[in-house]
């Protein structure tokens, strides 16, 4: 364990407890840090005798002439398993200074102690996700990922169902807490792992070969951290799997997360239906399809958004109309201006579906599409 790379979180913590000067310095005497920068690099000898001798000193004047590159006050030594890796200095008046040397010295070793736990969560989250990248990679289970995985206490046998949950508008700081929240809500030989920015990649281990994970427990799973957390989460479950199979289950769940029903963020990839046929469709069919249909309403974003909330109520005026808070003469001028505009008349069964379609490929090139006020759509 060494302290290069914290000395400065220390000196920028510690140095509001007092206003006195301190300086951080490694087991070789040279000063890593301190509240004056000017004496970083610096040689203290005065160190050097607390790391030999493992214990405190004062510094008084006198010895201020004896020994190079020191100051009066007192040095500390800091332990870490029983070895010091360093040393923390207060310069003052020895009396002055003397009673916050021992809470100094407790406070950055536990400083010390903590990083050093967080580096080895850290350090064993890299581990678990190389296991299971390899394992999406590679695409089977070979003795070498086999060992490795148990040595970080993942279970690779029985049925395996790859879930990826999606945390809308978060940081770095929220998707680790929410990370830690979901590993005290998932079973224990579950794997949950940060998986880019903002998304969490779960691999859950079934009790069953013939039953996946319940619905009920994921949306359970769901409210508890979006009141927990200002998240919105959205969840995609892929099929069921054995480990050697788990690509297929992750991709799955790639699709899944595009494709939810209309009254939750939830979606299973053995639920999807049309959907299976439309994920097929090129990007570039998609768009153009796009520019076909309804390329002509791309710039009426009130528009869109009527028959955006038209289908979600299954083409009922009433319920529209209700939804968007407007008397049932404007849905209809509305509806047909999207007629007028684009050729295809929503209330006629064959051009809607064409318009469903569009309105399918369009969001999900648009994340922000049910916010009409921040729509926008990239032509390509």
């Amino acid at each position: 364990m060494n302290i290069y790379h914290i000395a400065d979180k220390i000196i920028n913590v510690i140095k509001d407890m007092i206003d006195e000067q301190i300086i951080i310095c490694d087991i070789n005497g040279i000063i890593i840090a301190g509240t004056n920068p000017e004496r970083v690099g610096d040689f203290h000898e005065g160190s050097v005798l607390v790391i030999k001798n493992k214990e405190s000193l004062m510094i008084t004047e006198a010895l201020t002439i004896d020994l190079k590159g020191v100051k009066t006050g007192i040095n500390l030594p800091l332990f870490f398993n029983k070895s010091v890796i360093g040393v923390i200095g207060i310069t003052g008046e020895i009396e002055k200074v003397k009673p916050f040397g021992e809470i100094v010295r407790k406070m950055t070793e536990l400083l010390i102690h903590e990083n050093n736990y967080y580096e080895q969560i850290e350090f064993e989250h890299r581990s678990v996700e190389n296991v299971v990248f390899d394992l999406l990679r590679s695409k089977k289970v070979d003795r070498s990922l086999l060992d490795r995985a148990e040595t970080l206490g993942i279970t690779l046998d029985g049925t395996k169902q790859v879930i990826i949950l999606v945390i809308n508008d978060i940081n770095s700081t929220l998707q680790n807490q929410v990370w830690q929240y979901l590993k005290d809500l998932i079973p224990k030989k579950d794997i949950v792992i940060r998986w880019g920015d903002n998304r969490l990649f779960w691999m859950h281990t079934l009790s069953s070969k013939k039953e996946q994970i319940k619905p009920d427990f994921l949306k359970a799973l769901q409210k508890s951290c979006e009141n927990n957390f200002p998240i919105k989460l959205h969840i995609g479950v892929g099929d069921m799997a054995t480990a050697g199979d788990l690509y297929r289950s992750y991709e799955e769940a790639l699709i899944a997360i595009n494709y939810f029903p209309v009254d939750t963020q939830l979606s299973f990839h053995t639920d999807l239906q049309l959907e299976l046929c439309l994920q097929d469709i090129s990007d570039r069919t998609k768009k153009e399809y796009i520019k076909r249909t309804i390329g002509m309403l791309i710039d009426h974003k009130q528009l869109l958004h009527t028959l955006h909330v038209f289908i979600e109520n299954e083409s009922s005026l009433q319920k529209t109309a209700d939804a968007l808070f407007i008397h049932i003469n404007t849905l209809h001028y509305r509806l047909s201006r999207i007629d007028q505009l684009t050729g295809l008349d929503p209330k006629r069964f064959k051009d809607l579906t064409n318009l469903y379609l569009a309105i399918t490929f369009l969001d999900e090139h648009t994340t922000n599409f049910k916010n009409p006020a921040s729509f926008s759509y990239k032509n390509t």
